[in-house]
């Protein structure tokens, strides 16, 4: 299979990649640090010598680099089997370099782009997935107005825009699962539990209580919901949430159906000039 991954230096990402490193699959590595996706290859191919994987840099706080990323691997022609849209941050305040939110526009608007670009590859596929990490933080999210999404929300909490940018990786799990140009390609979105990575780095001291809780899984752990995703056999829903390699639940706000849809013609107006 040809496998698309962002984020996967460290954390989750990277504890998917080693796992899926065993088998023969040929990987595409999208991440900002070519040094640290390197060394990463080195890894996988101490694992599994024969295994194939190309590093794509990429910078999900530009919606140009997101496109120069997918155009690289549209240029091989080749179909896509599995699209993980896995990298996030956390507790980063400020504007993307497109003007958005950065929690909205990294970890989610970057991914609707580069899964929009990437559609054409996955329909290729035998089989094709989309795998969005999101979380159960989406259940404390809140909306008001699209506009918060272009201005530096003073008012919100790190919690608050991360939970919103998970939200909206769920409302596009659902979108797709309804759009005609992504019939026959599974979607699913996820939460990995609470767990001990980096994406902790950013917050205050005195807010990063959730750092040293001794609950948090280990990125070993939080990894196996992904893997889950990409080896089930497809007898779940499309657009299905799981948690704990199980169908789980979302808030009331995921389900809004006006929302959306809104949310979805909201990013394809973002993307247009791009």
């Amino acid at each position: 299979m040809n496998i698309f991954i962002t984020g996967c230096t460290s954390g989750i990402g990277k504890e998917t990649v080693l796992a899926l490193a065993k088998e023969n699959h040929q990987f595409f590595l999208a991440n900002r640090s070519a040094e640290k996706t390197n060394e990463l290859i080195k890894t996988m191919q101490s694992i599994n010598p024969q295994v194939q994987a190309h590093a794509i840099i990429i910078e999900l706080s530009s919606l140009l680099s997101v496109k120069k990323a997918a155009l690289e691997f549209l240029h091989r022609q080749q179909p896509l089997d599995i699209l993980i849209n896995n990298a996030g941050v956390f507790g980063q305040k400020g504007l993307t370099q497109d003007g958005y939110e950065m929690a909205f526009g990294t970890n989610f608007l970057a991914h609707f782009f580069l899964t929009h670009l990437l559609q054409p590859a996955l329909s290729r596929a035998n089989n094709p997935r989309i795998i969005n990490v999101a979380s159960d933080a989406h259940w404390s999210a809140q909306f008001t107005s699209w506009d918060q999404l272009r201005r530096k929300t003073k008012s919100l909490t790190a919690f608050d825009e991360y939970g919103f940018s998970k939200l909206a990786n769920i409302w596009h799990t659902n979108e797709i699962a309804t759009q005609i140009q992504y019939q026959g390609i599974q979607a699913y979105s996820l939460h990995p539990g609470v767990v001990k990575t980096g994406i902790w780095r950013h917050i205050p001291k005195p807010l990063n209580y959730f750092g040293a809780m001794p609950f948090l899984k280990t990125p070993q752990e939080g990894a196996k919901t992904t893997l889950f995703c990409i080896k089930t056999n497809g007898q779940f829903p499309n657009g299905q949430y799981f948690s704990d390699c199980r169908p789980a639940q979302t808030s009331a706000l995921a389900q809004n159906l006006q929302l959306q849809k809104e949310l979805w013609n909201y990013s394809l107006q973002a993307i247009q000039s791009i």
